[in-house]
């Protein structure tokens, strides 16, 4: 019964690729075959430090490690210089096209990476997005990327926010790794603290590049009780031969 509504879905609506947007004969993955072939092969992509593939990697950045981060699971290594390519379209889709497709299918692929993983007592949140950001592309792709896992898993999503006192922040892309940790600090604050004590906290960004970010939310999250806190984002921004304590 169901294959038969998928039909008749795919008939009246014609499915496109998550990714590019090409029109595709069935929905299937969300992705057509060249993007998922792109990203099967950036998935196979083996770290430089610890030699396992991208998916697998168990490296943590120093900035997430001394924060507490007990793990952390990405699906793909980020090459930022690579524009031309697929993986780097799609990155460019979660971040300011607004594309909720794409960010639920990696959302879905963080989820089953996890299915075998038994998370008790646990919660989902997220990095939250800068309000200039937000308002500029309208949307905030980690919170989404949050919730689409928390509904996968039937977790509840709870919510860290920008703080609103403070001094005027600098855009972290524009910061080398050492600048970034100092620029973030003190920028989140906990919406409620009881409801993280003594929970297992799923902490979610869409990219890390030195993990900054969020080693900022980790240590805020411990402050308020958590119990223990893991990490997932689609991708790790990849620094060829770069030790990743850097």
């Amino acid at each position: 019964m169901l294959k038969v509504i998928d039909c008749v879905l795919d008939y009246l609506f014609v499915p496109k690729c998550a990714g590019c947007g090409t029109k595709m004969d069935t929905r299937g993955t969300g992705l057509c075959k060249k993007c998922m072939i792109a990203y099967e092969d950036e998935q196979a992509e083996y770290c430089d430090f610890c030699g396992m593939e991208a998916h697998i990697c168990g490296c943590i950045p120093l900035n997430m490690r001394v924060n507490g981060c007990i793990e952390y699971r990405k699906l793909i290594f980020y090459k930022s210089s690579s524009s031309d390519s697929p993986m780097h379209r799609m990155i460019y889709n979660v971040k300011r096209r607004y594309n909720t497709a794409l960010i639920e299918f990696f959302a879905k692929e963080l989820y089953n990476a996890d299915i075998d993983n038994v998370f008790e007592n646990a919660i989902v949140t997220y990095a939250p997005r800068s309000k200039e950001a937000v308002k500029k592309y309208g949307y905030d792709q980690s919170k989404l990327l949050a919730k689409f896992y928390a509904k996968a898993g039937n977790y509840c999503c709870k919510t860290l926010i920008r703080n609103k006192v403070g001094f005027k922040r600098n855009q972290q892309k524009l910061l080398n790794y050492k600048q970034r940790a100092g620029n973030i600090r003190g920028a989140f604050v906990l919406k409620n603290k009881k409801s993280i004590k003594d929970k297992t906290v799923i902490l979610f960004d869409d990219v890390v590049t030195s993990g900054a970010t969020l080693g900022e939310c980790i240590s805020l999250l411990y402050e308020a009780g958590a119990k223990s806190v893991i990490c997932r984002s689609i991708a790790h921004t990849y620094k060829k031969n770069k030790h990743k304590n850097d």
